[in-house]
């Protein structure tokens, strides 16, 4: 217990949750593949997330996050949007979804994975318990998820 509480008092981010652990170096193959594909990205923050590694960027003043296996192939990346930034069919989709009238949509997401396949992804809540993810492809229809990638 001693520890513990010496733990806290030296990292107090230990306690906040905010201290990533970080196992392994990045490869440089994951590294390069990330500064080819986003060349003008800011702020990268690398986290391995053991299966794979993620960055958090900045670009053209929007949050990303990309992820990639150990060799460095991308696996998928999303973009944090607004509300207004969602394309009219996405939004005439959510607006004809069952989510709309007890749901609260939390979160925007624009998903894209290998193969140029790009998505939609809307978190709704439902009294600070429920979430789901609702997916919807370009045209605004709601899937029952990601696209597969292979």
């Amino acid at each position: 217990m001693q520890k513990f509480i010496a733990l806290l008092l030296i990292c107090p981010a230990f306690m906040l949750g905010q201290a990533k652990a970080q196992f392994r170096k990045i490869p440089g193959e994951v590294t390069d593949a990330f500064r080819k594909q986003y060349p003008n990205a800011n702020g990268a923050s690398w986290t391995d997330k053991l299966s794979y590694f993620q960055v958090d960027f900045k670009l053209d003043s929007g949050g990303y996050l990309a992820k990639y296996d150990k060799t460095g192939a991308w696996k998928g990346s999303e973009r944090t949007i607004n509300a207004d930034q969602l394309p009219a069919q996405v939004k005439d989709g959510y607006d004809k979804s069952i989510y709309t009238d007890t749901w609260k949509a939390e979160e925007y997401k624009v998903m894209y994975s290998p193969g140029n396949k790009m998505w939609y992804r809307i978190l709704v809540k439902k009294g600070g318990i429920q979430r789901k993810y609702l997916y919807f492809n370009e045209s605004g229809k709601m899937t029952d998820g990601p696209p597969a990638t292979k």
